[in-house]
């Protein structure tokens, strides 16, 4: 498994606002969540399929532990529970490089 620990700058975004459309968001907090989420700081630590990664913006911190392979529940920005960022045909994709 490559290594991806380390911290993480996004160098694109696309098709969030409409991700967060096809989740039933508002317009007010999309439009908050797209311009927080526009310069998030991403650390990520990994032990082999073990995965710790930690994003902060302006707005708000969260953090996720996983492994590789199995389901993990997180949260939507407005807080709902979720297991996937994808709904219906819409696919949310982000790149980040390593800084």
């Amino acid at each position: 498994m490559p290594n991806f620990a380390g911290t993480w700058k996004m160098r694109s975004s696309e098709n969030f606002d409409e991700l967060l459309k096809a989740l039933g968001v508002n317009a007010m907090l999309r439009k908050v969540a797209v311009a927080a989420a526009s310069k998030p700081h991403v650390e990520i630590r990994q032990d082999g399929d073990q995965f710790y990664i930690k994003t902060s913006t302006t707005v708000r911190t969260t953090e996720i532990n996983f492994k590789v392979g199995e389901g993990f529940e997180e949260e939507t920005v407005d807080g709902r529970k979720c297991r996937t960022f994808g709904a219906d045909d819409v696919v949310c994709t982000r790149i980040y490089v390593r800084e």
